[in-house]
């Protein structure tokens, strides 16, 4: 039995931060839709996705 088992590499589509910012500009301006699909499409990532939309959001603010 191993002691350190490895983990998959993620699997998904890490977005720019040009893109976060534009999904975040969005969401600001009242669509949820360039987030929603940003989201949906980074795969492992989409946690990592949403929270760094939604700081860009709070950041614009």
């Amino acid at each position: 039995m191993p002691i350190f088992r490895r983990t998959p590499e993620p699997k998904g589509y890490r977005p720019t931060e040009t893109e976060v910012a534009a999904a975040a500009a969005q969401l600001n301006a009242g669509s949820h839709h360039a987030a929603y699909d940003l989201t949906a499409h980074s795969g492992d990532y989409q946690q990592e996705t949403a929270m760094r939309i939604l700081g860009h959001c709070v950041e614009d603010a």
